[in-house]
């Protein structure tokens, strides 16, 4: 039996658009922050029914996947065996800690733990070893984003190829208020494919291209105020996006709208907060610092109290 597991991750810098719908090339780079309490769990089991199946592993969340979602996953695993030169058939068994398709980034910990798992098979029958931009190129095939989920901490992706970056801001606490835990029904995918039609997507790439360099001097000058700024105008270009496609969709409901103006609230009365960022969906992302511990639990409890927070 093979047991792994993978990190979500969230998008400071947006990949939002592709060049290449088949093999998931963006249109920009993009910069994560690998969010290690939030994972996917993958166990694989040899199969005797002559076929790959998908089985629910037993969770808190547990992953009813739809048809399309289980085709999916499996098309991906036949890649996967393909790539990797796995023979046989096998039971893959998975599950995530926190709910899946609500723009928490389930595809990207679920592909990249799925590629995790494949690789450790082929290791274990004799297979050639991979670097991580080598597994990472593999991973973003089944979603592009999972790339970023092979490497903790700052990653970015840029011209294909995935690295750690060093910022001096390490050990970050992430939040999340789930204003929304349902499955969405615009998933990341077919967004991708949607904002191409919006009139606000011309120069998105080189927008989001200026905001990498302008993020990254911030992060490097530990200019947090700077980077809070960036960030937050990076996700509303992003969400712009949506609104103005053809058709038109949106993820934001009222209690994100809630949230999003009771931390600007917190950031002009302290001149001080968390980073803040959304994915596609309707939830809400915190990044505190570390020595923001104290000040983390003050905000959590005097604000979020009645939101469910991950």
């Amino acid at each position: 039996m093979i047991k792994v597991s993978s990190p979500s991750n969230i998008a400071l810098i947006k990949y939002m658009g592709k060049t290449d719908t088949v093999n998931n090339i963006p249109t920009n780079s993009s910069l994560s922050w690998s969010i290690d309490h939030l994972r996917t769990y993958i166990e694989l089991e040899v199969s005797n029914i002559g076929a790959d199946s998908w089985a629910p592993l037993t969770s808190e969340y547990s992953m009813n996947l739809s048809k399309s979602s289980v085709d999916r996953f499996l098309n991906f695993w036949t890649y996967l065996k393909d790539k990797f030169s796995i023979d046989g058939y096998y039971v893959v068994k998975s599950a995530n800690n926190f709910p899946y398709g609500c723009g928490l980034a389930s595809s990207a910990s679920s592909f990249s733990a799925l590629t995790k798992a494949a690789y450790e098979l082929s290791l274990k029958n004799g297979g050639k070893e991979y670097t991580s931009s080598e597994l990472g190129e593999i991973s973003s095939k089944g979603s592009g984003s999972s790339c970023r989920s092979l490497e903790n901490g700052w990653v970015i992706w840029k011209d294909g190829e995935i690295k750690k970056k060093n910022f001096p801001y390490n050990n970050l606490l992430h939040k999340v208020i789930v204003v929304e835990s349902g499955e969405k029904k615009i998933s990341s995918s077919q967004a991708h494919k949607l904002v191409a039609g919006s009139s606000l997507f011309p120069g998105r790439p080189e927008r989001a291209e200026m905001r990498l360099q302008k993020l990254s001097q911030a992060l490097i000058n530990k200019n947090w105020k700077e980077a809070y700024q960036v960030i937050w105008s990076e996700f509303w270009d992003m969400h712009a996006l949506f609104e103005t496609s053809k058709p038109n969709f949106g993820y934001m409901n009222g209690k994100t709208i809630d949230c999003l103006n009771i931390i600007r609230s917190v950031w002009e009365q302290h001149s001080d907060g968390p980073l803040v960022t959304m994915d596609a969906g309707p939830n809400v992302h915190f990044l505190f610092r570390e020595d923001q511990k104290s000040f983390c639990e003050e905000i959590m409890e005097t604000y979020f109290g009645d939101f469910k927070v991950l």
